[in-house]
């Protein structure tokens, strides 16, 4: 695939699974990481890594890096590596257990430009989440830390993992983040690989459910962002219940219920490229290969990035432009990439496919040069909502919008969540 048409995809994610190494040893861990103090002979070093930050942000500057693990505050150099991914133009936020996050860390952080973290939580006891983690008094720790993000002005998110054994805390869990000071809450559906294999997934009609569940949750909650991932026939969920809504529209397949391969992709420890780490296949090595030749040329990436490969229901439903299915659950279960997603239950009813609802500039109120220039600088996955939000305020108002009333509604949305945007 030729650069020209490849780069109709760019990444606005990427991950980098540092090590795998960890402090503690969770149920469900996709990376199989170990409580072990030292790094495994594969990492990648800290010069080849602020190498990768410069290559990336220079094609595409402001795309989010997400440094993980394993857990990535075990890496001494982790410091050093957030200040050169905000050097290389990259917007830098790590994924974290949460219990090495000290004040001291959180406030070096902030220092060195970080936009935010992601904390884990997988119930809204400490028996269940420190049985789940496998460490007494990580769930404490994980509080703690979230409590002093929001102290220190630092952006918090909680990744709640949905499994068979806390699928019944949904609303317990959105109040406990919330009521903890973080701005947004990620309910994240259990991929069975690594010791993930080894936990009992739910069924496709607990899926559903779920689901549907979450989606009263985002509509019905106040002071704090209710999202689901890794789930892409939520879209599907969301377009039943409003057509309209922001959450199901993107600027094609690519932005569809799933990002990997068009607009997301997953760095291994090795420096393996993944479409996502859920998928274990490799499209090539960033020792081996320069990234954006692995992005632009790999067959894996393209395979994805093809709507008509889909098989099975997936290739039948209506929904297959807005979902598409998930590639990784497929893969994992039936050895099928291309495959129905078996953690879906609904059956195609054989109309016409739904399109991607492009979520334009202007549609629906006038915007000045300035702010959609503005708008523009918006993490992709994010501008829809914010741009209907703005919309509304600005029809309520009678005026256009501008980067005077953007910025009134960031100040308001900052005091309302009790954090500052970076």
């Amino acid at each position: 695939m030729s650069s020209e048409v490849a780069r109709q995809y760019v990444p606005y994610l990427v991950a980098f699974n540092l090590s795998d190494r960890c402090n503690l040893s969770c149920a469900h861990c996709y990376m199989d990481a170990a409580q072990k103090a030292t790094a495994g002979d594969g990492e990648l070093r800290f010069s080849e890594l602020a190498a990768l930050f410069a290559d990336i942000g220079r094609e595409a500057p402001g795309t989010i890096a997400v440094l993980t693990g394993g857990e990535p505050l075990m890496r001494p150099d982790i410091e050093g590596l957030v200040d050169a991914g905000r050097d290389a133009g990259l917007r830098m936020v790590i994924g974290t257990n949460g219990v090495l996050l000290t004040k001291t860390k959180i406030r070096r952080f902030k220092e060195l430009g970080l936009e935010g973290v992601g904390i884990s939580l997988d119930s809204v006891s400490a028996e269940g989440h420190d049985s789940f983690r496998g460490v007494t008094g990580s769930f404490a720790r994980a509080c703690t830390a979230i409590r002093q993000c929001k102290a220190e002005g630092l952006h918090a998110q909680v990744h709640f993992t949905v499994t068979k054994h806390n699928c019944g805390e949904l609303a317990q869990a959105v109040a406990l983040a919330r009521d903890l000071g973080a701005a947004i809450i990620n309910f994240f559906f259990l991929v069975c690989i690594g010791r993930g294999g080894r936990q009992m997934d739910l069924s496709a009609d607990l899926y559903e459910q779920l689901l549907e569940e979450i989606a009263g949750l985002q509509r019905s909650t106040k002071g704090i962002m209710v999202q689901s991932r890794c789930t892409p026939h939520y879209k599907r969920i969301l377009y039943e219940n409003d057509p309209a809504s922001p959450y199901t529209r993107a600027t094609g397949y690519d932005g569809g219920g799933c990002p990997a391969a068009s607009h997301y992709c997953r760095i291994a420890p090795n420096g393996d490229v993944t479409p996502c780490p859920y998928i274990e296949l490799s499209a090539g090595n960033v020792r081996q290969k320069p990234f954006w030749d692995i992005w632009d040329e790999a067959v894996l990436f393209e395979s994805l990035r093809t709507p008509d490969l889909l098989q099975g229901r997936c290739a039948r439903c209506e929904y297959k432009l807005l979902c598409g299915g998930c590639r990784a659950r497929s893969l994992a279960q039936a050895g099928n990439l291309m495959g129905e997603d078996p953690n879906c239950s609904y059956v195609p009813q054989g109309g016409e496919t739904i399109p991607i609802q492009i979520a334009g500039i202007g549609d629906e109120v006038e915007w000045t040069p300035e702010a959609r220039e503005r708008l523009a600088r918006i993490p992709v996955f994010l501008r829809p909502r914010i741009k209907k939000k703005l919309e509304e305020r600005a029809r309520a108002e009678g005026t256009v919008v501008t980067p005077d009333l953007m910025q009134r509604h960031r100040e308001e949305r900052e005091l309302e969540l009790g954090i500052k945007f970076n």
